[in-house]
């Protein structure tokens, strides 16, 4: 049988690669054997087979709510088997059923709540079972789910964040795509054919509107074409490796955009670092998680690359200094915290730092952008229109001096 899995090296990488063996169990043992860190197994294709269990993830607020309930009944003092059947029984949602009434049955046979989670592969983001692992180690089951739902919250709460503060400027040019479409295709051909029996010369404005606008009319079916294969091309070339990586690359030299893109991946990344190594999870794996954690793909391969100099006896300052990915700020309060051992609290502070900064910025950046759009707006429809009424103007002035 084979199988897809995401491990981590002994070298501090995470990869994807595909393993053979005669059922999940004695792969497991494998590549516990092997030194790997198995983060998500699933059935690859063999031949003739067909890959059947992609699923989509666990909503983060389903999540959430699982976390601390589950704290709160082994808080309560219920052993964890029958915790989960007591969740079982209040949870609505059908694939999370599934898969808990799986995991259930996996810690029934003896296996730990962690290993359980992690043969459920993708349905649960990295840090699920990492953050079980940590616990069980440290014997802090409850209080590790404790700091995850709190970590989950505030990662729901940034999101949010960045939605809501993305919808209205979206709306708004939206609206103005949609109005200069109109325009150009429906409204400017009818006041073509009107022009056309005037006799005065049109202005350059009127000329090339209607122009722009007979283009459009003859090739509105090639344009179509064109856009929907370039939709095409470019969703195969986002699923290519490492495309993702690229785009995030150059998101991130980007005006006012990139700065951000780094503010939010810092608050990440300081954020999973510190519930990790606050659950007990040694240094390099939780920074091997933190780095699969971020959402920024560079950012991510870059931190993963720096866990090699960890291994080599590194301290995360030098580790996270080399992957130049964190600016001077970040290294210098991650330096403080490893000095006076205080490293999880000071990563937790640098997040809530980059929590405030990116507020402030973005309120900034909208205060700004909202009033230039809405000018825009005016400018590109008053311009539109004035190109239209303008050769009447001509025409009632040339009447009117005769």
């Amino acid at each position: 049988m084979e199988y897809v899995c995401k491990v981590g090296t002994p070298s501090g990488e995470i990869v994807e690669r595909s393993f053979a063996a005669t059922d999940e169990k004695a792969l497991r043992s494998d590549l516990e054997q092997q030194g790997y860190y198995l983060f998500s197994i699933k059935r690859g294709f063999g031949w003739g087979e067909f890959n059947l269990r992609r699923r989509r993830r666990v909503p983060t607020q389903k999540l959430l709510l699982f976390a601390q309930e589950l704290a709160a009944l082994l808080k309560a003092g219920l052993p964890l088997l029958q915790a989960l059947e007591i969740m079982l029984e209040r949870q609505s949602d059908v694939a999370f059923k599934a898969s808990l009434t799986a995991v259930r049955d996996r810690v029934r046979s003896g296996a730990s709540i962690s290993e359980a989670f992690q043969v459920e592969g993708d349905l649960y983001p990295p840090i699920f079972a990492a953050t079980l692992v940590a616990g069980e180690r440290s014997g802090s089951l409850e209080d590790v789910l404790r700091r995850l739902s709190q970590y989950l919250r505030l990662s729901e709460t940034l999101k949010k964040k960045a939605i809501s503060a993305s919808i209205y400027p979206v709306l708004l040019m939206t609206v103005m795509g949609g109005l200069v479409t109109i325009l150009l295709v429906f409204v400017i051909p009818n006041f073509q054919s009107f022009f056309e029996g005037m006799d005065v010369k049109l202005p350059f404005v009127t000329r090339t509107l209607i122009g722009i606008s007979a283009v459009l009319g003859e090739h509105l079916g090639l344009l179509s074409l064109s856009i929907a294969a370039a939709v095409v091309v470019s969703t195969l070339w986002w699923r290519r490796a490492g495309s993702d990586e690229t785009v995030d690359r150059l998101l991130m030299r980007v005006p006012y955009l990139g700065p951000l893109m780094r503010m939010y991946a810092i608050s990440q990344l300081t954020r999973t670092l510190s519930t990790l190594l606050s659950g007990g999870l040694p240094l390099v794996n939780a920074l091997s998680v933190a780095a699969s954690s971020v959402g920024n793909r560079a950012m991510g391969a870059g931190l993963l690359d720096s866990t090699t100099a960890i291994r080599e006896g590194k301290s995360l300052t030098v580790a996270l200094d080399m992957s130049g990915m964190v600016d001077n700020l970040t290294l210098e309060m991650v330096k403080v915290g490893e000095q006076t051992g205080a490293l999880s609290e000071m990563l937790s502070s640098i997040a809530e730092f980059y929590d405030e900064e990116m507020d402030a910025k973005i309120a900034t950046i909208l205060a700004l952008f909202e009033p230039i759009l809405l000018i825009l707006m005016a400018v590109i429809v008053a311009g539109m229109l004035l190109a239209f009424y303008l050769p009447l103007f001509q025409a009632v002035s040339a009447i009117g001096a005769r």
